[in-house]
């Protein structure tokens, strides 16, 4: 990834993480179903953590957390392929114009 592409992920990332109660704040209704869909099992993880040794319930937890961090880093660029490709759509329709300074090889 070239410089002005990892400055930009950098940007987005740090709008990506600003307030979910603003009024632009995107949430879905495949959202919404994942998130209630969790809150209904939430308690069910937490008692069937509870069976398990804690060797076991360890390693259960590094699993969850690593399928979380991977599915945040899915989310984060998705997120930016969006900007990506609105900066390019916009550019294809001549609605931006090309920085020469900023062009990317």
């Amino acid at each position: 990834m070239n410089d002005v592409w990892l400055k930009m992920a950098e940007f987005l990332g740090r709008l990506n993480g600003e307030s979910v109660s603003r009024e632009s704040y995107v949430r879905t209704p495949e959202y919404e179903k994942a998130l209630e869909a969790w809150k209904e099992k939430e308690q069910e993880w937490e008692d069937f953590l509870e069976t398990l040794s804690t060797e076991q319930r360890e390693k259960l937890e590094e699993i969850k957390e690593c399928q979380e961090d991977f599915s945040s880093a899915q989310e984060l660029r998705a997120y930016i392929q969006g900007y990506v490709d609105c900066v390019q759509a916009l550019y294809h329709m001549g609605l931006l114009n090309e920085n020469k300074e900023l062009k990317i090889h």
